[in-house]
């Protein structure tokens, strides 16, 4: 399973890094195509903005696998050593259930605008796939979760701890 995982991990951080060059690669090409030659990149903004929904998903991915999310470390600390066990099981319980609805959501959605056919308004891209992919990678995020809680790969995740 860590093997498994530390690939999960690997695609994903190839895939963010991917995605993230050409968001920064496009943003230059629209600005310097904007200012200097006064013809920005046509539909930069919508190919930006989905883009940017691929690498909040690609790193969720990579967040879940090791548990490295944002804790507030003021009550974290304090709640946690009461009963670590059990707030543990609380946290990544409520996480893993609120992952899952984020991925239900986001498959409906891609449900219904294919059957709706809905595209973006310049480019007209399928909305289907952009939001898909998310999703895909919303329920792949889950699986790493998951992985990561099994393998413990985020062990010794909390400043108090390390």
């Amino acid at each position: 399973m860590a093997s498994l995982l530390r690939r999960i991990v690997q695609v994903l951080e190839i895939m963010s890094s991917i995605v993230l060059a050409a968001m920064m690669l496009l943003t230059f090409a629209d600005v310097l195509g904007r200012y200097l030659l006064g013809a920005p990149v046509f539909g930069a903004s919508e190919m930006i903005s989905s883009m940017l929904a691929l690498t909040i998903f690609l790193g969720l991915g990579i967040a879940n696998a090791r548990d490295k999310h944002i804790v507030v470390e003021l009550v974290d600390s304090k709640v946690r050593n009461i009963a670590p066990r059990i707030y543990d099981i609380i946290v990544q319980g409520f996480s893993i259930a609120a992952m899952c609805l984020i991925v239900f959501v986001l498959f409906q959605q891609a449900y219904e605008a294919q059957h709706l056919g809905s595209t973006t308004i310049v480019l007209e891209w399928p909305l289907a796939w952009i939001t898909g992919a998310a999703a895909a990678l919303a329920a792949l995020s889950v699986v790493s979760q998951v992985l990561g809680l099994l393998t413990g790969a985020g062990k010794a995740h909390h400043l108090e701890d390390m």
